[in-house]
């Protein structure tokens, strides 16, 4: 059961966020820069204990250098594929990138499950429940939105 809620949550946020990771996010203390605002777990209102926070803390400070430069790396990959693409380069070129862009979200989506799996770990079996329902409302609200129109 707790592997599958792993799973479940790790893909959740691996399809439907690429390219930006929640699930390091939730550590963060509120932010008054952001006038205040809760921020983090403290949005999902899984009632941490000062300590499970403190853990969270510190696993988003683990993944943190490696997350940046990962969406880093993925960001200039796409953005040579989509010119590469408009350009006209040769097929084997634009394919070499496309399975660097692949490999890149792979790497990406094995961070975002290391952390959730590590995350995962220091809650109690009711805050992962908890969590799946939530990342499951969030997949629903980001499943439906409208894409842009193009300018």
């Amino acid at each position: 059961m707790w592997t599958k809620t792993v799973v479940t949550v790790a893909l959740a946020s691996t399809l439907v966020m690429p390219g930006f990771s929640l699930l390091p996010a939730w550590a963060q203390p509120t932010n008054p820069g952001l006038g205040g605002r809760p921020s983090g777990m403290e949005r999902l209102d899984l009632d941490l204990t000062p300590d499970q926070a403190t853990k969270m803390q510190a696993i988003r400070a683990k993944y943190k250098d490696q997350m940046i430069q990962a969406r880093m790396q993925l960001k200039q990959a796409r953005t040579e594929l989509r010119q590469f693409m408009a350009n006209g380069a040769p097929e084997s070129q634009t394919r070499a990138k496309f399975q660097q862009v692949r490999q890149l979200e792979n790497q990406l989506a094995e961070l975002r499950f290391q952390s959730m799996s590590e995350i995962n770990a220091i809650l109690t079996p009711a805050q992962r429940q908890q969590l799946n329902s939530r990342m499951e409302q969030r997949q629903q609200q980001w499943g439906n939105r409208q894409p842009k129109p193009e300018p």
